[in-house]
């Protein structure tokens, strides 16, 4: 007989599940959990987004000029600042939520930010001296990574993010004109980008990948994921 003890070193979940675990919504203007109020996010192409990685970057790094390679403005602004778990936890033991089950309808003020609820992780007494609480789960971002990426090279209707609500938002901020639409007369279309494939290189690359072969428990067969004579790739 013995007694054992466990402890909950952190969380691993998708981003969804990141607004239940941790308390902040996911959603709107301020999803970011770990900028909070500090982050850079507004309305581009029907949705809000969320710029200004380059704060990450070195000081001195040459990014950080660039101005017509990323939004049109150079980035001189240091990194959002880091909360501390003690910190956190004090400012959520400020703020006043409804009952844990109870559903009230009222406006969350502009004092809680994002917050929705207090965890219940906090009732651990070692919880807010975590440095790592909460971990994004690798999968889920992989493939959407790749599926976005592979979907604009390859312009699959459906799953390129090159679209004319984009390619508008770019002429709005004065960016990218190589982007821009193209107008004739009363018309405008939307050209082939010059990082997306002709449907001949198209064809030559999906035959490629379905003709790869990998060793043994290296990767499943992703001849089945290609359909040449459609364009895409699918179930991957």
């Amino acid at each position: 007989m013995f007694t054992l003890r466990a402890a909950v070193m952190w969380t691993v979940n998708d981003f969804p599940a990141y607004a239940m675990v941790s308390g902040w919504s996911t959603e709107g203007y301020m999803a970011c959990p770990v900028c909070k109020e500090d982050v850079t996010s507004g309305w581009h192409a029907g949705k809000v987004c969320y710029l200004g990685h380059r704060r990450w970057l070195p000081w001195d790094h040459e990014w950080r000029e660039k101005d017509k390679e990323f939004d049109g403005n150079t980035e001189r602004r240091l990194r959002p600042r880091e909360w501390s778990g003690d910190e956190i936890l004090e400012q959520l033991n400020r703020l006043d939520f409804a009952p844990f089950g109870k559903i009230v309808s009222r406006t969350r003020p502009s004092t809680h930010m994002n917050w929705t609820h207090k965890p219940m992780f906090f009732e651990l007494p070692y919880w807010s001296k975590l440095k790592l609480r909460h971990n994004l789960d690798v999968m889920h971002i992989e493939k959407n990574v790749f599926d976005t990426l592979v979907g604009t090279i390859l312009d699959i209707e459906g799953k390129t993010k090159d679209r004319i609500k984009a390619r508008l938002d770019l002429e709005r901020m004065g960016i990218r004109r190589g982007l821009w639409m193209n107008r004739d007369s009363d018309k405008a279309r939307r050209d082939l980008a010059f990082f997306s494939m002709k449907p001949n290189d198209k064809k030559e690359f999906l035959k490629f990948v379905s003709s790869v072969k990998f060793p043994d428990g290296y990767a499943s067969n992703i001849a089945r994921c290609v359909n040449v004579d459609g364009g895409k790739f699918t179930g991957v």
